[in-house]
């Protein structure tokens, strides 16, 4: 869960970038070509063009890559639909209430709940994005702060998300 695609799509993408920019060729010795002593014009700058432009790209990538990220709070994501790039909840098959782990913010809502006759009546619930929700509490619910807080994460994809 919460493996970030992105860097492992980035490590690729520079890494073959990089690669580009210090590939060493294998001489042609190694294939026993007897004609082959020394490399022509076409391919010493076909050698010379992809060692250039991919340290050139690579390292305009890095900087790039490394503005972008320094610019943001750590808390939300310049691309908010990339989300779902980086964390599929899953199992996909299996309803909302039983993923093994879920892709959203709901785990950092909170709620204040309001008791009469010693149960809790109603919950306050604050959802991730500010929204705040009020909520009669069921008598399925449990009624004690620890189970109520419980489940708070279900709550809030109820009714906070859609």
């Amino acid at each position: 869960p919460f493996v970030d695609n992105f860097t492992h799509l980035g490590g690729m993408v520079y890494g073959f970038l990089c690669g580009l920019g210090t590939i060493q060729l294998v001489s042609p010795k190694f294939f026993q070509k007897d004609n082959a002593n020394s490399p022509s014009c076409c391919s010493r700058s076909k050698r010379f063009f992809f060692r250039f432009f991919g340290v050139l790209i690579s390292l305009a990538g890095i900087v790039v890559s490394s503005i972008v990220l320094m610019s943001g709070d750590g808390e939300t994501n310049p691309c908010t639909s990339c989300t779902y790039m980086s964390c599929i909840a899953f199992p996909p098959w299996t309803s909302q209430d039983n993923k093994w782990w879920y892709c959203d913010d709901c785990a950092r809502a909170t709620a204040t709940g309001t008791m009469e006759n010693g149960v809790f009546a109603s919950l306050n619930v604050t959802c991730p994005n500010g929204m705040h929700e009020v909520l009669k509490v069921e008598e399925s619910w449990p009624q004690d702060e620890l189970g109520l807080e419980g489940m708070l994460p279900m709550l809030c994809r109820e009714h906070c998300l859609w």
